[in-house]
This record gives structure tokens, C-alpha cells and sequence, in this order.
């Protein structure tokens, strides 16, 4: 098998750059998403595999790609054909499944959280490493357009002094969604509503403010038969001495919101739809109009909570590993995010 460091030298910039072969494991929920993110990059790449345990979501992913499907992660991973592995398995799983992809010299891209314990992400972390080969964290959000631009406007300092950062994320999850799999809603394997879904918004206020310090929180399970929260707040002080403050909750009868109130001493945005998609409100004491302008176009639909950014976030890891690009988030951000998680579960 070819080792991970040559492989890394066969990645040649610009037009005549190999195209890099993409396997996911964990077949479920999120899968499609990124089966489409790498049908997307045309010749960048390709999902030359999948597999799962799971017949049931196996087989219909390997009619669906039309590429060869494994029930055993250890045999695709024999695989001389694939350079980076997707872990799209529960959550409780990504660490040890990562592990596996790293040690046998493949580029891994998890999705969020890195794991549900902070000593899993920190061993896949140091994993990949040792093995010298790239870790990738999906945190697809900061690539929507409406972030970016936000990103952009703090870089330029027209907030001022930051004050706050409002989060709310109010979705539906119903007790179907929790009982269509036994690990959904569990401590080892899933997590509740802040570790499967406002990890995105946490990270989000992360990315836009910083460091987080300090954490109070409260949770509660309300309404769905699991063992974790369907329900909580949370508050953050930022380094920078802003407040941060997070509401999460799975009990909406829909997809209502998920949004993020930026506050500061010159400036005031407002993030929302439901995955943080349109920007809603756009004040400055001091005008920019090239960004003022953009802000016009910065709204986008999505039909789905994932939001688009799988694809951007994938486009960016192609480049990058044939040699063109930046690092995408990596297993530092990722530690970083569950980090503060797990402040609000009161486990560090």
C-alpha cells in the first residue's frame, strides 16, 4: 500500500493534479450530503467506496453511487484507490473509525463533533499526526456566505468593541428521529440537542468571537424519551470580554430558526432562517460599500438544516491536499468546539 507521505507528493497543483479518491463510512442520515459534496468536485475527486455494518443503509448507498459497497471498514480500507476517508458514523464512533482511516495512512474528514469525549478527539487527533496525514472537521457553516461576510466586516474592525453574541436555534426533532436508531439520544454514541446540533452554532460564535472562557449552562429533557437534553441554555464570556448566550432546543413542531445576533460598540448584524442562511439585519456607524453591497447578496436558500456549505467545505479540502489551498478546520478547531460543549455538559 502506497504510505501516506508519497501519496501526499503525487498530489500535483493545477490542471494535471490527481484526482483523489473519497470513501465514507457510516452510510445514514448525513451520507447523501456528502456523497453529493464529492460528486460536486468534477475531476478533484471521486467516491470510489462506502460501507456500513448496516445492510439497510448500505445497499441503497451503493445503488445510489454506483460505487463499491464494504460491511467491513478494515477491508475498504485495504483500498490502494482511496486517500481520504469520510466518517459519517455516530458520533460516539468517529474517533475510533477516524484511527482506523489514519493508521492505514489515509487523510481523514470527520463530521462534527470529533467524538463525544474529549479524550477520543485528542487520541484521533494525535493520531493522524503521527501517521502524517491530514485530519478535516466538517464545520461547514463557516462557509455560508452570510459568516463569511460577517467574518470579513470583524476583520475590519467595523464592530468596534464586541459586546455579545445571541445564539438561538430552535428545530424539530421528534421522537421518531430518536427512535429510528438506538444510539440517537444516547451518551456514548450520540449526545443531545448541544453536542448533535448547536455544536454548529457554538462553533459558529466561536468563529466570529473568539475564544470561549467561561461557561454557565442548563438543560433539560422535556418532551423526548432519551438520555440526554431536548432542551438548554447556555452562557459564554468570550476572551475578548464579550458575553456569549445560546438557547438550543429540539422541541419546535418545525424548523424555525437558527440564528446569531452579533452586538457591538459600531456595528449589529443579525444571522437567521434556519441554518444561519440570510442576513437579516446589517447596521454599521461607518458605511463599507463593497461589503454593504454584498450583504444585499449574501442570502441563500437551502432546503435543508445542513445548509450548503458541505460542498464549499470539500472543494476546500481537494485543493488543499493538491497543494493549492489553505487548511481547512482541522483537529484543533475541532477540539476546540467540543471543548466548550462539553463546559456547557459541566464534563471539563
Amino acid at each position: 500500500m502506497t504510505s501516506a507521505n508519497s501519496r501526499k507528493n503525487d498530489l500535483p497543483v493545477g490542471p494535471n493534479a490527481k484526482t483523489l479518491g473519497f470513501a465514507v463510512v457510516g452510510c445514514g442520515r448525513v451520507a447523501p450530503t456528502h456523497f453529493e459534496a464529492i460528486q460536486n468536485l468534477g475531476r478533484a475527486g471521486k467516491l470510489v467506496a462506502v460501507c456500513d455494518h448496516d445492510d439497510a443503509a448500505l445497499a441503497p448507498a451503493t445503488r445510489r453511487t454506483g460505487t463499491d459497497g464494504f460491511d467491513s471498514l478494515p477491508e475498504m480500507l485495504r483500498r490502494d484507490d482511496i486517500d481520504v476517508v469520510s466518517v459519517c458514523t455516530p458520533s460516539g464512533c468517529h474517533a475510533a473509525h477516524g484511527i482506523l482511516a489514519a493508521k492505514a495512512g489515509k487523510h481523514v474528514l470527520v463530521e462534527k463533533p470529533m467524538d463525544v469525549t474529549l479524550e477520543a478527539a485528542r487520541e484521533l487527533n494525535q493520531t493522524c499526526a503521527d501517521q502524517g496525514v491530514k485530519l478535516f472537521v466538517v464545520k461547514q457553516n463557516r462557509l455560508n456566505s452570510t459568516l463569511q461576510l460577517t467574518k470579513a466586516a470583524m476583520e475590519a474592525g467595523r464592530f468596534g468593541k464586541l459586546y455579545a453574541i445571541n445564539a438561538n436555534l430552535i428545530w424539530s426533532r421528534p421522537q421518531d428521529y430518536y427512535a429510528s436508531a438506538s444510539w440517537r439520544g444516547t451518551r456514548a454514541m450520540d449526545g443531545g440537542a448541544f453536542m448533535n446540533q448547536g455544536i454548529h452554532f457554538v462553533d459558529a460564535m466561536r468563529f466570529l468571537g473568539g475564544e470561549i472562557v467561561e461557561v454557565q449552562s442548563m438543560l433539560a429533557t422535556l418532551a423526548r424519551q432519551i438520555e440526554c437534553e431536548d432542551i438548554g441554555s447556555a452562557l459564554f464570556r468570550f476572551e475578548n470580554g464579550a458575553l456569549g448566550n445560546v438557547f438550543v432546543t429540539m422541541l419546535g413542531i418545525s424548523n424555525v430558526e437558527g440564528s446569531l445576533t452579533l452586538i457591538g460598540e459600531r456595528g449589529l448584524v443579525k444571522i437567521g432562517g434556519v441554518a444561519m442562511n440570510t442576513i437579516e439585519t446589517w447596521q454599521f456607524e461607518e458605511p463599507n460599500p463593497e461589503q454593504d453591497a454584498l450583504a444585499k447578496d449574501a442570502n441563500y436558500h437551502t432546503a435543508s438544516v445542513y445548509g450548503n456549505g458541505h460542498k464549499a467545505f470539500y472543494k476546500q479540502v481537494a485543493t488543499h491536499l493538491q497543494g493549492d489551498g489553505p487548511l481547512p478546520a482541522g483537529g484543533v478547531e475541532g477540539l476546540r468546539s467540543l471543548e466548550a460543549i462539553l463546559r456547557i455538559y459541566r464534563q471539563i
